[in-house]
């Protein structure tokens, strides 16, 4: 019998490895947690663990840390090492570990992709030809041109702060793929402009904090560091993280007694604002100016630089253009460009993309679920009937329209032409409609989990997110008086920028599981709060900007091992969601007062023209569908669970034309197991299928006999007492032990189904290890070829 991947590793590959050199400090195993799936309220992690594989690096002298330039899949003996490793996926491997050279071995030949020539070989002999360690050293630094014998290289081998030791392997990965760019631009003697594409939720501060430790530590701050961002939350996020690192030697720029409270500290942390770098504020555009003559930094860090318009940053950045500049955004590369794009969003593109260049690394959402480190996704569409009425001037005037705020009476010469949905809650607000989502929106959450889950409602404008509030809560008294149960306190609460606007409920909605469940908020929450237990995300608004709509989604996408979140739902009653996978683009704010806090106007409604309501209108609320997020040719699409379901089953029917074939391959363990591989390798989940299809008291089996053959679906308990019934005859022809433990077998599917009869425990289940286990077996033949037989019949019922 050949070796599974894990044995395959021990016995043929590491005795390989070392022979080339390649101790265990230059073989580091990367391992990720299990993948997420979104199963049940919460979700869960796939059973089993995450990948594992070989991470090849090179060491010079006695560096703290060694470098990746490699990376080695290990595969079971019998696997051919070539699959699978065609260019475009040697590519991406290259790309999501920052490395340059792609090996695939089963412990005997072997498969490489070089990023370098872009060429993929093999198979070649493992023990023949693999190149040892020192020829790999060799191999990078002829391929990147970086001499490692030279002292600035030492960049390169720079651990961790003891603060964040732990970084998972694309935060290592970013750092590296940012050192080889300011390496090779300092070879040529040009800027170092660097930029780093990140999900939300995938730890950009904690990237930053260590990589200026690194540089600290390689010598490479001779004058203070910058980090800097457009908002308050994301300021004392930053701060929080570089104090734990540097102590007291990071420091929050502002104005004490006239002095720069951060003078001194090796790490300057602000805000545009206190900077003086807000267009609309110039009494304190000085404060730059004073307190930094030019070339005051040795490195910039521009923190979410896709949400900021160039002239919000430049000045900062142009007056230090000897400093390394480095631009954190969670704009991946292929959503860039749109015929819709609007003024300013091209602007910030632009500017980004020619300022900086492409990101030299990029980490995105449905990457981050695959490897288990953030929440998965389940999309719920509904839509307002109403939304697809467009409102002419007649139609709003005969509805005796009123001011939304005052309740007074409003003229003609404030009604427009005519409005979409587009407009509703922003300029036209009715109150039917409102009233009808929170409704429905109340029952969804009953449905998934019970109306006291972590939420955020992303409202049009602060009036209606007051109106939103309201009826949650009133919706939430009700339910509490049916269920007779005690209401607990700020269920629903607004959470704007504004005075008295709800923000210090942000901290109990964070931490405290029994108040401040729903939050409606503009877009305050838009960005810089982290709520780990956040269950979903709500939208009540209508938007055409990508990078807002990622940026919203992203406050769900956190896992939470304390209230085992793993899954968050996404509620869309505006059509958002057809934002995944497109390109960037954002709404023309230039228009716009920006708060204090960075906010957009719609924190504020005091500045906007009045909202006109009209009642009077039947509404109701529809389903649109539910959804599944994956990826697809390298962009996020949400797939709809019908498309979903179809294609996985097309996916087994190609290995199994009929039912008959179908069984045969189940009962063999190592082809079910490479069918259920290969499902879960190209993002089918039969767990989500057993859940969307309400089948979780079936087996596998049944679920893809029914829904792709057409065959009776049995549930386990059935399957296995109908197997002890119609096999009666057969146990009678054997000797008694040996059909003990063979009936045990239908005991145990009954439980646990086919994996209940392919796992070592199943010999030591009472009734089977008293009965002698395996030594029963013999008696009526090969345990192998009894085990098949009992398989068959099983399946066979």
């Amino acid at each position: 019998m050949s070796y599974n991947e894990a044995e395959t590793r021990y016995h043929l590959i590491d005795p390989v490895l070392r022979e080339k050199g390649y101790n265990d400090s230059s073989k580091l195993k990367l391992e990720t947690p299990a993948p997420v799936e979104a199963i049940g309220h919460k979700g869960r992690r796939r059973a089993g663990g995450g990948r594992t594989d070989y991470l090849l690096c090179v060491q010079a002298g006695s560096m703290p840390k060694p470098l990746p330039v490699g990376v080695l899949e290990a595969k079971k003996e019998s696997a051919d090492p070539l699959k699978g490793m065609q260019q475009a996926k040697g590519y991406s491997e290259c790309n999501r570990f920052s490395v340059h050279y792609v090996f695939a071995t089963n412990g005997h030949l072997y498969g490489e992709y070089d990023k370098t020539s872009g060429l993929q070989s093999g198979p070649h002999s493992l023990k023949d030809h693999f190149p040892s360690h020192h020829d790999l050293t060799g191999r990078y630094a002829c391929d990147t041109g970086i001499d490692l014998s030279k002292p600035e290289s030492a960049l390169l081998f720079m651990a961790d702060s003891p603060a964040y030791p732990k970084t998972r392997y694309y935060q290592d990965a970013a750092i590296r793929a940012c050192f080889e760019k300011i390496l090779r631009y300092e070879q040529h003697q040009q800027p170092c402009r660097v930029l780093l594409a990140l999900a939300t939720g995938a730890g950009k501060t904690v990237i930053a904090a260590n990589l200026l430790w690194r540089l600290h530590q390689a010598q490479r701050l001779p004058k203070p560091a910058l980090f800097l961002c457009d908002r308050d939350e994301l300021r004392e996020q930053g701060y929080n993280k570089l104090k734990a690192v540097f102590g007291d030697n990071a420091r929050l720029v502002g104005n004490s007694k006239g002095e720069n409270s951060a003078k001194n500290a090796r790490i300057h942390i602000a805000t545009y604002q206190t900077l003086g770098l807000d267009d609309d504020d110039n009494d304190t555009a000085s404060f730059l100016t004073a307190h930094y003559p030019p070339d005051s930094f040795s490195v910039i860090i521009i923190d979410e630089c896709h949400r900021s318009a160039w002239g919000r940053w430049s000045e900062v950045l142009l007056r230090n253009p000897n400093a390394v500049q480095i631009g954190l955004t969670a704009t991946p590369r292929q959503l860039r460009e749109s015929k819709k794009q609007s003024k300013e969003d091209a602007q910030i593109t632009a500017n980004n993309l020619k300022y900086f260049g492409d990101p030299v690394y990029e980490y995105t959402l449905i990457q981050a679920q695959e490897d288990g480190y953030l929440a998965a996704c389940e999309i719920v569409k509904r839509k307002a009937s109403i939304d697809g009425k467009t409102f002419t001037s007649d139609e709003v005037l005969k509805a005796k329209p009123t001011d939304a705020k005052t309740g007074l009476a409003v003229g003609e010469e404030h009604i427009k032409a005519q409005y979409t949905a587009k407009q509703f809650d922003s300029e036209l607000h009715i109150p039917e409609r409102v009233a009808a989502m929170c409704d429905d929106l109340f029952k969804q959450l009953c449905l998934h989990g019970g109306p006291e889950q972590k939420v955020i409602i992303f409202c049009t404008r602060e009036i209606h997110a007051d109106r939103v509030s309201m009826q949650m809560n009133n919706l939430y008294s009700q339910w509490c008086k049916q269920q007779s149960r005690t209401a607990k306190e700020h269920y629903a609460f607004k959470c704007m920028g504004t005075a008295n606007g709800g923000r210090e409920m942000i901290e109990p909605m964070r931490g405290s599981g029994e108040r401040a469940f729903i939050a409606c908020t503009v877009d305050l929450l838009a960005t810089g709060v982290d709520i780990e237990r956040l269950n979903a995300v709500v939208f009540f608004r209508y938007l055409e900007s990508s990078i807002l709509f990622y940026q919203m989604v992203g406050r769900g996408t956190r896992i939470d091992e304390s209230t085992q979140k793993y899954k968050f739902w996404l509620y869309d009653y505006t059509g958002v969601t057809d934002l995944f996978g497109t390109d960037f683009i954002t709404a023309d704010t230039s228009g716009k007062k920006k708060n204090p806090s960075g906010g957009s106007g719609g924190d504020d409604d005091d500045n906007e023209l009045p909202v006109i309501q009209i009642s009077g209108q039947t509404v109701s609320v529809t389903s649109e569908g539910r959804f599944i997020l994956t990826r697809r040719e390298g962009r996020d699409v949400k797939i709809p669970i019908d498309e979903y379901r179809r294609e996985m089953l097309q996916r087994v029917v190609r290995e199994a034309g009929n039912l008959q074939d179908f069984r045969q391959l189940w009962i063999e363990a190592r082809k079910r197991r490479e069918l259920i591989n290969h499902l879960l390798g190209e993002n089918y989940s039969p767990e989500v299928l057993r859940e969307l299809e309400d089948m979780q008291d079936f087996d596998y089996y049944d679920m893809f006999a029914h829904h792709g053959y057409h065959a009776q679906a049995l549930k386990r308990q059935q399957r296995g007492l109908g197997y002890l019934k119609q096999n009666q005859t057969w146990f009678d022809e054997m000797p008694v032990d040996t059909a003990v433990v063979l009936k045990g077998f239908g005991h145990q599917f009954s439980l646990g189904g086919t994996d209940a009869l392919e796992t070592a425990a199943l010999w030591d289940v009472p009734e089977i290890s008293q009965a002698g286990g395996l030594a029963a077996l013999k008696k009526l033949g090969s345990p192998v070829e009894v085990i098949l037989q009992a398989k068959s019949r099983l399946f066979g019922v």
